[in-house]
């Protein structure tokens, strides 16, 4: 261990230990909080003294063997075999889409799930130190986002976007954050906005909020794309924007005046071009007759100065009738451009400084003719970088939103990893001399999604995607995990791929075959292939005829040290092969007549090598061969043959994703579908060289729903990763094991879909993929994850499980489960099951939302159960 833990904490937690924050009784706290000793990464503070209250926190151990401290919320059983420290050290783990100050505080939105290594749904604060979630936050689902904040003069902070709930409760597109408790605008079915949701809020000086979007219903009230919430009921503003327009920015001058802009022709009837006024009662537009507002596209983004000029950025090319790329101001009588502006590219997000100074933030090179990479400053008269050289701005993707401190400090959002050079995930400060991330600290996490893993040899793991950092080192969508850190494959800007890694595959020489969607590996032309010695990147044949011609989603080394790849390509080294091929060292050549048809591509998901040779091919193909082969087939070097009667039912998903051969040579498949040769089998099937079996029997075979990747453990389990919620009938988030004869869970899995997973030597278990933390949200796993299953388990007297009474007991129709006051609940994360003798689920109940919770047995065997609320567990016996 690097850091000692000092006497004082010793001595603190030796007192209140890890899990005293859900104790039923205890001394009060004494001396400050434990957070002002830690860095954001949970490792304490250099230079930390005193005496410190560590009660609300549990204490852990980093990849690097440091301690770490976390919040002490919910621990899940099993989650103690799940490591710590794989948090990002520095921003957010998806798209920032909103940014906004207030006071000490920056609040950002977005599409994220965990910031720095804090869980935080879709929207987070950051005091200046560290970062904190709010509440529960908005969302629950990928496809939900915040791509719009406002603070009100109180300090309640509102947040619009695409999502259903905040805080665990209906809020349909829009809610309101007091700074303890969540709540809607609106009561029942008419809260919040329908269909597109929310893209734009502004606040005015009473209070008043004003969203916009692409909605119809406000409040269940007719509203075409722009309403106001008074603080009780939503009423339209005139008759709103023109059908299938929308409002996307929407900005309040000093007056009150209320600026709307987007992609519409008319406001409250009146002739506009894609910016109006609302004074309180009327609509208007910002010029006269054809040269009013801007043409060429959209407006994305306005700001209001101090003097009350209208700044617009977006995609547009005139304003005013005059020229204008990009960005343009209205001063109440005329528009006139900024310079030269940004080309052709769009302008996403502007603020104005308190000095009248304006950053424009987007998707450009150059702002009035300055290298300026996407963040730009026009004082008045000519526009500068932020930053010098090469490294000014920010790298790798937009930025999508800005906000001006008191101080004069910029925050940028968006989908960036790098300002000024130094890694900064999707947020990011500048200083007026420098650019700083938002949290420091070895957070282990990588910053994007996970699509493969392979484990070497000696132990290395392998981890490919759609990343560009690991651990905080640049590494583009390929690194390495030695155990303690990770390293890119490559140096400096050669380091990886120049785009997506789908798959992965290590020969017995431990050279590493990369297949994805690139023409680059190491700086070296690559089509969508490469291999990687150890030293340097190198392309699987030569000239225009390297790699092949399409993406790479499956590879597979023989023993041989051949090269199998699948996918959806039509050539291999400028030779024929349909979406399947093999490399032996020296050349390319098809494996007959490949794979063919599909319900909708024709494409390789699976390949798999078993010992003898035989290599098995899974994905969408009815073809193989020429011969009738249903989504998987052998070939055995010289033909091809189907597997039985194959795979179907699934519909659009009905794919093989994923294949393995075990020792003894059965072979899993793994994907969408719901039968094999004609027997039920849910995601999952074996074939034993003569038939298809499920794994599991009646309703709990199989998941309930997309097997991503499987792999087999050295003692024969079957660890199966994916997007489902269920392993038979066992709660399993993303990741669940069958030891031939029963499924069980990994702890509370993980919050999100497991796309790989892989078993090593030593049998420990690595998960990456679309997720963050642990299924109960108490560790953050940014994307990768390692289980070891030989970990041991906290007993419950070392965890300070706090009681709970359940009556009657023994019971008969129903019982009362009552948890402590003082227990730490999670209603949004936490589920209330009943499980019999052998641990498997029989019942799932509603997350308690008070200290008690009525479970209905109605209908079950006379027996001894088990009642599990989080960490909380009760016997119960059902007469």
């Amino acid at each position: 261990m690097k850091h000692c833990l000092p006497l004082w904490l010793l001595v603190l937690l030796l007192l209140h230990g890890p899990g005293a924050a859900r104790a039923t009784a205890g001394p009060p706290a004494t001396g400050r909080p434990l957070a002002e000793a830690l860095n954001p990464d949970g490792t304490l503070r250099t230079g930390a003294a005193g005496s410190f209250d560590a009660r609300a926190f549990r204490m852990g151990t980093a990849p690097d063997g440091r301690p770490v401290f976390r919040p002490a919320g919910a621990l899940g059983a099993g989650d103690e075999r799940w490591q710590d420290g794989f948090g990002l050290p520095n921003g957010a783990d998806g798209t920032v889409h909103a940014v906004v100050v207030s006071g000490a505080n920056t609040y950002i939105g977005g599409s994220f799930t965990a910031v720095g290594n804090v869980l935080a749904n879709r929207v987070a604060k950051w005091n200046g130190t560290v970062w904190s979630p709010l509440g529960t936050g908005v969302g629950s689902t990928v496809s939900e986002s915040v791509a719009a904040l406002a603070v009100a003069g109180n300090g309640e902070v509102y947040v619009g976007g695409r999502f259903a709930t905040a805080g665990g409760i209906t809020a349909s597109n829009v809610a309101k954050w007091n700074g303890t408790t969540w709540s809607s605008l609106g009561t029942g079915a008419a809260n919040g906005v329908n269909n597109g949701g929310v893209a734009a809020l502004a606040i005015v000086s009473n209070g008043d909020v004003y969203a916009g979007g692409g909605f119809t219903l406000a409040g269940g009230v007719a509203a075409s794309n722009i309403a106001k919430w008074n603080g009780t009921v939503w009423s339209p503003l005139g008759s709103g924007t023109e059908a299938y327009s929308s409002i996307l920015t929407l900005a309040v001058a000093s007056n009150g005046d209320l600026y709307a802009a987007g992609r519409f022709a008319q406001a409250g009837g009146v002739s506009v071009n894609n910016i109006a006024r609302w004074n309180g009662s009327a609509w208007s537009s910002l010029g006269t007759g054809a040269a009013n507002g801007v043409t060429g596209n959209l407006i994305y983004v306005l700001a209001v100065a101090g003097n009350g000029d209208v700044y617009a950025g977006g995609d547009f090319s005139q304003a005013g009738g005059a020229a204008a790329n990009g960005i343009a101001k209205w001063n109440g009588t005329a528009w006139t451009p900024l310079g030269a502006g940004m080309g052709y590219s769009a302008v996403r997000a502007l603020a104005v400084a308190g000095n009248g100074e304006v950053y424009a933030g987007g998707f450009f090179t150059q702002a009035g003719g300055v290298l300026a990479n996407n963040i730009a400053k026009w004082n008045g008269t000519s526009w500068s970088s932020l930053g010098t050289g090469a490294a000014n701005g920010v790298s790798n993707d937009f930025v999508y939103a800005l906000a001006v401190a008191g101080n004069g400090d910029v925050y940028a959002g968006g989908g960036f990893t790098q300002a000024g050079g130094p890694s900064a995930n999707r947020i990011a400060r500048w200083n007026g001399t420098a650019w700083n991330s938002l949290g420091t600290g070895a957070g282990n996490g990588l910053n994007d999604d996970v699509y493969t893993l392979a484990v070497a040899g000696n132990g290395d793991v392998y981890a490919g995607g759609l990343f560009t950092q690991a651990g905080g080192v640049a590494a583009n969508y390929i690194a390495k995990w030695n155990g303690t850190a990770w390293s890119a494959l490559g140096t400096g800007t050669s380091n990886g791929m120049n785009n997506v890694v789908f798959a992965l595959a290590i020969a017995g020489n431990g050279e590493v075959y990369a297949g994805g969607r690139f023409t680059q590996a190491g700086g070296v032309s690559a089509n969508n292939i490469a291999r990687w010695n150890g030293t340097s990147w190198s392309a699987l044949g030569s000239g225009a005829a390297n790699g092949v011609s399409g993406d790479i989603f499956a590879l597979a080394v023989a023993g041989t040290g051949d090269v199998y790849v699948g996918g959806y390509f039509t050539q291999a080294g400028g030779a024929a092969a349909s979406e399947v091929a093999k490399w032996n060292g020296t050349t390319w050549s098809p494996l007959g007549a490949g794979l063919s048809g599909g319900t909708y591509y024709k494409v390789v998901r699976a390949l798999a090598v078993a010992g003898n040779g035989d290599v098995y091919a899974g994905g969408d193909f009815t073809r193989a061969g020429g011969a009738a082969a249903s989504f998987v087939a052998k070939w055995n070097g010289t033909a091809w043959s189907p597997l039985g009667s194959g795979i179907t039912g699934g519909g659009m998903y009905d794919e093989v994703s994923t294949l393995v051969v075990a020792g003894n040579g059965d072979v899993y498949a793994g994907g969408g579908f719901s039968q094999a040769g004609g027997t039920a089998a849910n995601g999952l099937a074996k074939w034993n060289g003569a038939t298809w079996a499920s794994l599991g029997t009646g309703a709990g075979n199989g998941v309930n729903g997309q097997v991503r990747k499987l792999t087999v453990a050295p003692n024969g389990d079957l660890y199966v990763g994916g997007n489902f919620t269920l392993a038979g009938v066992t709660r399993a988030n993303g990741i669940g094991k069958w030891n031939g004869t029963t499924w069980s869970a990994l702890g509370t899995g993980v919050h999100g879909s497991a796309n790989s997973v892989v078993a090593s030597a030593t049998g420990n278990v690595y998960a990456g993929g679309i997720f963050t933390t642990t299924g109960d949200g108490s560790k953050v796993m940014a994307h990768f994850a390692l289980y070891d299953p030989a970990a041991p388990l906290a007993t419950a007297a070392a965890r300070a499980t706090p009681a709970a009474q359940l009556f009657p007991n023994p019971a008969h129709g129903t019982a009362t489960l009552r948890l402590p006051a003082t227990a730490a609940r999670q209603p949004l994360t936490l589920t209330l099951t009943l499980t019999d003798a052998l641990g498997r689920l029989v019942r799932q109940y509603p997350a308690p939302a008070g200290p008690d919770a009525v479970l209905d047995l109605r209908g079950l065997p006379a027996g001894v159960y088990l009642v599990r609320c989080g960490e909380l567990s009760q016997r119960l016996v059902v007469e």
